[in-house]
Protein backbone atom coordinates (compact mmCIF):
# COMPACT_ATOMS: atom_id res chain seq x y z
CA UNK A 1 0.00 0.00 0.00
CA UNK A 2 2.77 2.43 0.94
CA UNK A 3 4.71 1.62 -2.23
CA UNK A 4 1.64 2.21 -4.39
CA UNK A 5 0.86 5.50 -2.68
CA UNK A 6 4.42 6.80 -3.11
CA UNK A 7 4.45 5.73 -6.75
CA UNK A 8 1.26 7.67 -7.55
CA UNK A 9 2.34 10.62 -5.40
CA UNK A 10 5.72 10.92 -7.14
CA UNK A 11 4.27 10.57 -10.63
CA UNK A 12 1.76 13.36 -9.95
CA UNK A 13 4.45 15.58 -8.44
CA UNK A 14 6.61 15.09 -11.53
CA UNK A 15 3.58 15.74 -13.71
CA UNK A 16 2.97 19.11 -12.06
CA UNK A 17 6.49 20.41 -12.73
CA UNK A 18 6.93 18.88 -16.18
CA UNK A 19 3.59 19.85 -17.73
CA UNK A 20 3.83 23.51 -18.86
CA UNK A 21 0.07 24.08 -19.01
CA UNK A 22 -0.53 22.64 -15.56
CA UNK A 23 2.43 24.47 -14.08
CA UNK A 24 1.35 27.80 -15.57
CA UNK A 25 -2.22 27.32 -14.29
CA UNK A 26 -1.18 26.32 -10.78
CA UNK A 27 1.74 28.69 -10.28
CA UNK A 28 1.80 31.24 -13.08
CA UNK A 29 -1.85 32.36 -12.98
CA UNK A 30 -2.01 32.80 -9.15
CA UNK A 31 1.22 34.81 -9.15
CA UNK A 32 -0.07 36.97 -12.00
CA UNK A 33 -3.32 37.55 -10.06
CA UNK A 34 -1.40 38.47 -6.91
CA UNK A 35 0.81 40.95 -8.78
CA UNK A 36 -2.16 42.38 -10.70
CA UNK A 37 -4.41 42.95 -7.69
CA UNK A 38 -1.66 44.27 -5.43
CA UNK A 39 -0.46 46.75 -8.09
CA UNK A 40 -3.98 47.70 -9.21
CA UNK A 41 -5.02 48.69 -5.68
CA UNK A 42 -1.64 49.86 -4.38
CA UNK A 43 -2.86 53.45 -3.88
CA UNK A 44 -5.52 52.19 -1.48
CA UNK A 45 -8.08 54.85 -2.45
CA UNK A 46 -8.66 56.49 -5.87
CA UNK A 47 -7.14 59.96 -5.97
CA UNK A 48 -7.37 63.07 -8.15
CA UNK A 49 -10.54 62.07 -9.95
CA UNK A 50 -11.17 64.59 -12.77
CA UNK A 51 -14.07 67.00 -12.28
CA UNK A 52 -15.45 69.92 -14.29
CA UNK A 53 -16.24 73.30 -12.69
CA UNK A 54 -18.34 76.23 -13.85
CA UNK A 55 -17.57 79.39 -11.87
CA UNK A 56 -20.30 81.86 -12.83
CA UNK A 57 -19.25 84.35 -10.14
CA UNK A 58 -15.48 84.40 -10.66
CA UNK A 59 -14.97 86.16 -7.35
CA UNK A 60 -12.37 85.76 -4.61
CA UNK A 61 -14.64 83.47 -2.55
CA UNK A 62 -15.73 81.35 -5.53
CA UNK A 63 -12.08 80.83 -6.53
CA UNK A 64 -11.26 79.92 -2.92
CA UNK A 65 -14.00 77.26 -2.98
CA UNK A 66 -12.56 75.90 -6.22
CA UNK A 67 -9.09 75.71 -4.64
CA UNK A 68 -10.51 73.86 -1.65
CA UNK A 69 -12.26 71.31 -3.90
CA UNK A 70 -9.07 70.81 -5.92
CA UNK A 71 -7.05 70.35 -2.71
CA UNK A 72 -9.05 67.28 -1.63
CA UNK A 73 -7.49 63.87 -2.22
CA UNK A 74 -10.37 62.63 -4.36
CA UNK A 75 -10.97 65.59 -6.73
CA UNK A 76 -8.87 67.39 -9.30
CA UNK A 77 -10.30 70.20 -11.42
CA UNK A 78 -9.37 69.14 -14.94
CA UNK A 79 -11.89 71.19 -16.94
CA UNK A 80 -13.26 74.71 -16.55
CA UNK A 81 -16.23 75.50 -18.76
CA UNK A 82 -18.25 78.60 -19.56
CA UNK A 83 -21.73 77.07 -19.66
CA UNK A 84 -23.76 74.32 -18.04
CA UNK A 85 -24.27 72.62 -21.41
CA UNK A 86 -20.49 72.12 -21.81
CA UNK A 87 -20.18 70.76 -18.29
CA UNK A 88 -23.02 68.30 -18.75
CA UNK A 89 -21.45 67.09 -22.00
CA UNK A 90 -18.16 66.44 -20.17
CA UNK A 91 -20.03 64.40 -17.58
CA UNK A 92 -22.00 62.37 -20.15
CA UNK A 93 -18.88 61.67 -22.25
CA UNK A 94 -17.09 60.37 -19.19
CA UNK A 95 -14.37 63.05 -19.32
CA UNK A 96 -15.26 63.99 -15.74
CA UNK A 97 -16.77 62.19 -12.77
CA UNK A 98 -18.55 65.30 -11.49
CA UNK A 99 -19.68 68.76 -12.56
CA UNK A 100 -19.69 71.60 -9.99
CA UNK A 101 -21.61 74.83 -10.59
CA UNK A 102 -20.90 77.96 -8.51
CA UNK A 103 -23.75 80.44 -9.12
CA UNK A 104 -23.64 84.15 -9.90
CA UNK A 105 -23.47 86.59 -6.98
CA UNK A 106 -21.96 83.84 -4.84
CA UNK A 107 -19.67 86.17 -2.87
CA UNK A 108 -22.27 88.93 -2.55
CA UNK A 109 -24.95 86.55 -1.19
CA UNK A 110 -22.54 85.07 1.36
CA UNK A 111 -21.47 88.50 2.59
CA UNK A 112 -25.12 89.54 2.93
CA UNK A 113 -26.04 86.32 4.69
CA UNK A 114 -28.35 85.26 1.86
CA UNK A 115 -28.81 81.53 1.22
CA UNK A 116 -26.96 80.32 -1.90
CA UNK A 117 -26.63 76.93 -3.61
CA UNK A 118 -23.52 75.27 -5.04
CA UNK A 119 -24.57 72.32 -7.21
CA UNK A 120 -22.62 69.12 -7.81
CA UNK A 121 -23.73 66.72 -10.53
CA UNK A 122 -22.09 63.28 -10.44
CA UNK A 123 -22.55 59.98 -12.23
CA UNK A 124 -24.14 57.55 -9.78
CA UNK A 125 -23.37 54.51 -11.97
CA UNK A 126 -19.75 54.74 -10.79
CA UNK A 127 -20.39 53.87 -7.16
CA UNK A 128 -16.90 54.32 -5.78
CA UNK A 129 -15.92 57.61 -7.50
CA UNK A 130 -19.34 59.17 -6.94
CA UNK A 131 -19.29 58.17 -3.26
CA UNK A 132 -15.84 59.67 -2.70
CA UNK A 133 -16.65 62.87 -4.60
CA UNK A 134 -19.97 63.34 -2.81
CA UNK A 135 -18.31 62.79 0.58
CA UNK A 136 -15.52 65.30 -0.03
CA UNK A 137 -17.84 67.81 -1.70
CA UNK A 138 -20.12 67.78 1.34
CA UNK A 139 -17.13 68.13 3.65
CA UNK A 140 -15.59 71.07 1.73
CA UNK A 141 -18.84 73.00 1.32
CA UNK A 142 -19.68 72.40 4.97
CA UNK A 143 -16.31 73.75 6.08
CA UNK A 144 -16.58 76.68 3.69
CA UNK A 145 -20.07 77.58 4.95
CA UNK A 146 -18.94 77.25 8.57
CA UNK A 147 -15.98 79.54 7.91
CA UNK A 148 -18.20 82.14 6.28
CA UNK A 149 -20.67 81.99 9.17
CA UNK A 150 -17.90 82.32 11.76
CA UNK A 151 -16.52 85.38 10.01
CA UNK A 152 -19.96 87.00 10.03
CA UNK A 153 -20.45 86.24 13.73
CA UNK A 154 -17.00 87.62 14.62
CA UNK A 155 -17.79 90.81 12.75
CA UNK A 156 -20.90 91.00 14.94
CA UNK A 157 -18.71 91.05 18.06
CA UNK A 158 -18.38 87.40 19.10
CA UNK A 159 -15.05 85.88 20.09
CA UNK A 160 -13.68 83.05 17.87
CA UNK A 161 -14.59 80.31 20.39
CA UNK A 162 -18.09 81.75 20.82
CA UNK A 163 -18.54 81.90 17.04
CA UNK A 164 -17.36 78.30 16.69
CA UNK A 165 -19.86 77.19 19.33
CA UNK A 166 -22.64 78.96 17.47
CA UNK A 167 -21.67 77.35 14.14
CA UNK A 168 -20.94 73.85 15.44
CA UNK A 169 -22.31 73.32 18.95
CA UNK A 170 -21.73 69.54 18.84
CA UNK A 171 -18.26 68.20 18.19
CA UNK A 172 -18.09 64.72 16.66
CA UNK A 173 -15.24 62.22 16.58
CA UNK A 174 -15.13 59.29 14.15
CA UNK A 175 -12.93 56.27 14.86
CA UNK A 176 -12.59 53.78 11.98
CA UNK A 177 -12.02 50.24 13.25
CA UNK A 178 -10.11 47.38 11.58
CA UNK A 179 -9.30 49.38 8.41
CA UNK A 180 -8.31 52.77 9.83
CA UNK A 181 -7.02 54.08 6.50
CA UNK A 182 -10.26 53.09 4.68
CA UNK A 183 -7.97 51.50 2.11
CA UNK A 184 -9.62 49.62 -0.73
CA UNK A 185 -6.38 47.70 -1.13
CA UNK A 186 -6.85 46.21 2.34
CA UNK A 187 -10.55 45.64 1.79
CA UNK A 188 -10.58 44.11 -1.70
CA UNK A 189 -7.26 42.24 -1.84
CA UNK A 190 -8.31 40.24 1.20
CA UNK A 191 -11.17 38.74 -0.81
CA UNK A 192 -10.09 38.94 -4.47
CA UNK A 193 -6.85 36.99 -4.06
CA UNK A 194 -8.32 33.92 -2.29
CA UNK A 195 -11.35 34.09 -4.60
CA UNK A 196 -9.14 33.81 -7.69
CA UNK A 197 -7.13 31.05 -6.06
CA UNK A 198 -10.33 29.18 -5.16
CA UNK A 199 -11.42 29.05 -8.80
CA UNK A 200 -8.01 27.67 -9.81
CA UNK A 201 -8.12 25.05 -7.04
CA UNK A 202 -11.57 23.94 -8.14
CA UNK A 203 -10.73 23.73 -11.86
CA UNK A 204 -7.39 21.96 -11.37
CA UNK A 205 -8.84 19.47 -8.86
CA UNK A 206 -11.76 18.57 -11.14
CA UNK A 207 -9.29 18.06 -13.97
CA UNK A 208 -7.03 15.86 -11.83
CA UNK A 209 -9.89 13.59 -10.79
CA UNK A 210 -11.75 13.72 -14.10
CA UNK A 211 -8.84 13.31 -16.54
CA UNK A 212 -8.26 9.77 -15.26
CA UNK A 213 -11.85 8.91 -16.15
CA UNK A 214 -11.89 10.85 -19.43
CA UNK A 215 -8.84 9.07 -20.83
CA UNK A 216 -9.92 5.64 -19.49
CA UNK A 217 -6.96 5.27 -17.12
CA UNK A 218 -8.95 4.08 -14.13
CA UNK A 219 -7.64 0.53 -14.40
CA UNK A 220 -4.04 1.75 -14.71
CA UNK A 221 -4.41 3.93 -11.60
CA UNK A 222 -5.96 1.09 -9.59
CA UNK A 223 -3.14 -1.20 -10.63
CA UNK A 224 -0.58 1.26 -9.27
CA UNK A 225 -2.59 1.49 -6.04
CA UNK A 226 -2.79 -2.34 -5.77
CA UNK A 227 -6.57 -2.15 -6.04
CA UNK A 228 -6.97 0.28 -3.12
CA UNK A 229 -9.31 3.09 -4.11
CA UNK A 230 -8.35 5.38 -1.21
CA UNK A 231 -4.65 5.07 -2.04
CA UNK A 232 -5.43 5.96 -5.64
CA UNK A 233 -7.50 9.02 -4.67
CA UNK A 234 -5.20 10.45 -1.98
CA UNK A 235 -2.02 9.69 -3.89
CA UNK A 236 -3.48 11.48 -6.89
CA UNK A 237 -4.62 14.69 -5.16
CA UNK A 238 -2.14 15.19 -2.30
CA UNK A 239 0.67 16.76 -4.39
CA UNK A 240 -1.78 19.41 -5.62
CA UNK A 241 -2.95 20.06 -2.05
CA UNK A 242 0.63 20.68 -0.98
CA UNK A 243 1.41 23.02 -3.87
CA UNK A 244 -1.78 25.02 -3.30
CA UNK A 245 -1.00 25.21 0.41
CA UNK A 246 2.42 26.75 -0.25
CA UNK A 247 0.81 29.23 -2.64
CA UNK A 248 -1.74 30.07 0.09
CA UNK A 249 1.04 30.66 2.64
CA UNK A 250 2.73 32.99 0.16
CA UNK A 251 -0.59 34.78 -0.44
CA UNK A 252 -1.17 35.36 3.28
CA UNK A 253 2.38 36.63 3.73
CA UNK A 254 1.83 39.02 0.82
CA UNK A 255 -1.48 40.26 2.23
CA UNK A 256 -0.47 40.78 5.86
CA UNK A 257 3.26 41.51 5.67
CA UNK A 258 3.90 43.08 2.25
CA UNK A 259 0.62 44.90 1.55
CA UNK A 260 0.23 45.51 5.29
CA UNK A 261 -3.41 44.63 5.97
CA UNK A 262 -4.02 45.13 9.73
CA UNK A 263 -3.59 41.71 11.33
CA UNK A 264 -4.66 40.68 14.84
CA UNK A 265 -4.78 36.90 14.54
CA UNK A 266 -2.29 34.03 14.47
CA UNK A 267 -0.66 33.40 11.09
CA UNK A 268 -0.20 29.68 11.81
CA UNK A 269 -3.91 29.17 12.53
CA UNK A 270 -4.86 31.27 9.51
CA UNK A 271 -2.69 29.15 7.21
CA UNK A 272 -4.09 26.01 8.77
CA UNK A 273 -7.61 27.25 8.11
CA UNK A 274 -6.67 27.99 4.50
CA UNK A 275 -5.44 24.40 4.21
CA UNK A 276 -8.86 23.22 5.35
CA UNK A 277 -10.41 25.51 2.73
CA UNK A 278 -8.27 23.86 0.04
CA UNK A 279 -9.40 20.41 1.20
CA UNK A 280 -13.04 21.51 1.11
CA UNK A 281 -12.69 22.86 -2.44
CA UNK A 282 -11.07 19.60 -3.50
CA UNK A 283 -13.89 17.61 -1.90
CA UNK A 284 -16.42 19.59 -3.91
CA UNK A 285 -14.30 19.08 -7.04
CA UNK A 286 -14.18 15.35 -6.28
CA UNK A 287 -17.96 15.31 -6.03
CA UNK A 288 -18.31 17.13 -9.37
CA UNK A 289 -15.93 14.78 -11.14
CA UNK A 290 -17.65 11.73 -9.62
CA UNK A 291 -21.32 12.42 -10.27
CA UNK A 292 -21.07 14.17 -13.66
CA UNK A 293 -21.15 12.19 -16.88
CA UNK A 294 -18.11 13.85 -18.46
CA UNK A 295 -15.07 15.95 -17.59
CA UNK A 296 -16.37 18.85 -19.70
CA UNK A 297 -19.64 18.98 -17.75
CA UNK A 298 -17.83 18.76 -14.42
CA UNK A 299 -15.45 21.59 -15.36
CA UNK A 300 -18.28 23.81 -16.62
CA UNK A 301 -20.47 23.38 -13.55
CA UNK A 302 -17.57 23.43 -11.09
CA UNK A 303 -15.98 26.62 -12.44
CA UNK A 304 -19.38 28.36 -12.58
CA UNK A 305 -20.11 27.34 -9.00
CA UNK A 306 -16.73 28.66 -7.83
CA UNK A 307 -17.10 31.94 -9.73
CA UNK A 308 -20.53 32.63 -8.20
CA UNK A 309 -19.18 32.34 -4.66
CA UNK A 310 -18.01 35.96 -4.46
CA UNK A 311 -21.44 37.32 -5.39
CA UNK A 312 -23.14 35.43 -2.57
CA UNK A 313 -20.45 35.83 0.09
CA UNK A 314 -21.95 39.05 1.45
CA UNK A 315 -18.54 40.71 1.44
CA UNK A 316 -19.12 43.83 -0.66
CA UNK A 317 -22.88 43.92 0.06
CA UNK A 318 -23.89 43.30 3.71
CA UNK A 319 -25.77 40.00 4.16
CA UNK A 320 -28.20 41.81 6.49
CA UNK A 321 -29.48 43.64 3.43
CA UNK A 322 -30.24 40.39 1.62
CA UNK A 323 -33.40 38.33 1.93
CA UNK A 324 -33.51 35.65 4.60
CA UNK A 325 -33.39 32.93 1.95
CA UNK A 326 -30.22 34.37 0.38
CA UNK A 327 -28.59 34.78 3.81
CA UNK A 328 -28.83 31.03 4.31
CA UNK A 329 -28.18 30.25 0.64
CA UNK A 330 -24.78 31.97 1.02
CA UNK A 331 -23.52 29.01 3.03
CA UNK A 332 -23.83 26.74 -0.01
CA UNK A 333 -20.49 28.25 -1.00
CA UNK A 334 -17.48 27.47 1.23
CA UNK A 335 -15.94 30.81 0.31
CA UNK A 336 -18.58 32.51 2.52
CA UNK A 337 -17.44 30.67 5.64
CA UNK A 338 -13.77 31.11 4.76
CA UNK A 339 -14.04 34.88 4.29
CA UNK A 340 -16.15 35.49 7.39
CA UNK A 341 -13.80 33.41 9.55
CA UNK A 342 -10.78 35.24 8.11
CA UNK A 343 -12.26 38.70 8.72
CA UNK A 344 -13.39 37.85 12.27
CA UNK A 345 -10.21 36.06 13.30
CA UNK A 346 -7.45 37.84 11.40
CA UNK A 347 -8.78 41.41 11.05
CA UNK A 348 -11.12 41.95 13.99
CA UNK A 349 -9.10 39.78 16.34
CA UNK A 350 -12.12 37.90 17.69
CA UNK A 351 -11.34 34.91 19.87
CA UNK A 352 -12.85 31.57 18.91
CA UNK A 353 -16.60 31.95 19.32
CA UNK A 354 -19.92 30.48 18.29
CA UNK A 355 -19.95 32.13 14.88
CA UNK A 356 -16.52 30.80 13.99
CA UNK A 357 -17.57 27.39 15.23
CA UNK A 358 -20.49 27.50 12.79
CA UNK A 359 -18.15 28.35 9.92
CA UNK A 360 -16.01 25.32 10.72
CA UNK A 361 -19.10 23.10 10.94
CA UNK A 362 -20.23 24.31 7.50
CA UNK A 363 -16.82 23.50 6.01
CA UNK A 364 -16.94 20.06 7.63
CA UNK A 365 -20.28 19.40 5.92
CA UNK A 366 -18.63 20.03 2.56
CA UNK A 367 -16.09 17.33 3.39
CA UNK A 368 -19.04 14.98 3.83
CA UNK A 369 -20.00 15.72 0.22
CA UNK A 370 -16.64 14.33 -0.82
CA UNK A 371 -17.27 11.22 1.27
CA UNK A 372 -20.67 10.76 -0.37
CA UNK A 373 -19.02 10.92 -3.80
CA UNK A 374 -16.55 8.14 -3.00
CA UNK A 375 -18.66 5.15 -4.18
CA UNK A 376 -19.53 6.97 -7.43
CA UNK A 377 -15.88 7.64 -8.20
CA UNK A 378 -14.85 4.13 -7.18
CA UNK A 379 -17.43 2.68 -9.55
CA UNK A 380 -16.18 4.79 -12.44
CA UNK A 381 -12.57 3.87 -11.64
CA UNK A 382 -13.47 0.19 -11.68
CA UNK A 383 -15.14 0.60 -15.08
CA UNK A 384 -12.06 2.46 -16.32
CA UNK A 385 -13.65 5.86 -16.87
CA UNK A 386 -16.72 7.77 -17.98
CA UNK A 387 -19.31 5.98 -20.09
CA UNK A 388 -18.90 8.49 -22.92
Amino acid sequence: MKKGFLSIFKSELVRIFTTPRLLSLMLGVPLMLFVYYSSLLKEGVPRDLPITILDQDNSKLSRQLGFMLDATSSMKISHQVSSEVEGQKDLRRGDSYAFVVIPKDFQRDIQKGVHTNVMCYYNGTYLLPSGLINRDFQMVTGMFAAGAKMKTLQQGGLMPKQALTQVSPIRTEAHVLYNPYTSYSYYLNLSLMPMGLQIIIMVVSIYVFGSVLKYKRGGELLEKANGNYLVAIFGKILPYTMVFFFIGVFMNALLFYKIGIPFKGNIFILNLFFLSFIVVCQCIAFFMASVMSSLRTALTIGSSYAALAFSFAGYTFPPEGMSTFIQYFNYLFPFTSYMRFTVDFAIRGFAYNGAQKNYIIVLALFVCIGIIAYPFYAKKLKKGGYDV
